[in-house]
């Protein structure tokens, strides 16, 4: 497995409620194609993947620490990155990006001034690119229920360690004026497409954000790299 499967499945989870959350996404791209599942409940999130070349997977984070583990459920494994390692990261991102363009200025979003509808919602298209041929277009619907409140957390979630790792290479997504309902990004000749299915406050049981039993834990790999097997 990648690392980069473990960042898309934090990365397609971009809000969350003051409120326990429940929040569904029909996600289509070379690597995911599927229902994404998060749950928030305080400080913590859990986004469950649909099937994959590697099986089906889940990632708990807490937003505080950063510290993640990646489920691996048809091998019964369990992969954690602690916090450290992803604030580690996001230092190495930030210098490498200020050394290669310091003058460049941040990435914004443009409205379009088109409207299309996303399942029930009116929504408002924005748009940025950047100069290494990165692109996104996004569909915000501004009269979203409860969106004020939503904000409120979504904004906890964008200052996390793992979302720390697109500040100045994207957009800030607080900036819009209102719940980003679809989403589509295209890099390096990719092409992901999340669309919003549903969002409800509903509880979530606090045992979901802990390692199952009979889960073994594996070696976190090297970028790029697969994991190690479990102990036997």
């Amino acid at each position: 497995m990648k690392r980069p499967l473990i960042l898309l499945g934090l990365a397609v989870s971009l809000i969350a409620a003051h409120a326990d959350l429940v929040l569904q996404q029909n996600v289509e791209s070379s690597m995911v194609n599927g229902l994404v599942t998060t749950q928030i409940k305080g400080d913590k999130i859990r986004v469950d993947m649909p099937a994959m070349a590697q099986g089906s997977m889940s990632t708990i984070m807490d937003l505080n620490s950063g510290d993640s583990v990646t489920l691996m459920h048809d091998q019964k494994a369990a992969m954690k990155v602690p916090g450290t390692q992803i604030k580690e990261m996001v230092a190495n991102l930030k210098k490498a990006r200020a050394s290669a363009n310091t003058n460049a200025p941040p990435p914004v979003f443009l409205d379009t001034g088109k409207t299309e509808q996303v399942g029930s919602y009116t929504a408002e298209i924005y748009t940025w690119s950047s100069p290494d041929g990165a692109s996104q277009t996004v569909w915000v619907a501004k009269d979203f229920p409860d969106y004020k409140e939503i904000k409120v957390q979504m904004d906890k979630l964008n200052n996390s360690p793992v979302a720390q790792m697109s500040k100045g290479a994207a957009p800030d997504v607080s900036t819009l004026p209102g719940m980003v309902v679809k989403t589509q990004m295209e890099m390096s000749g990719q092409k992901v497409t999340s669309t919003l299915v549903s969002a409800k406050e509903q509880s979530v049981d606090a045992s979901i954000f802990q390692t199952p039993q009979g889960y073994q834990e594996v070696t976190q790999p090297a970028l790029g790299g697969a994991p190690n097997p479990p102990n036997q």
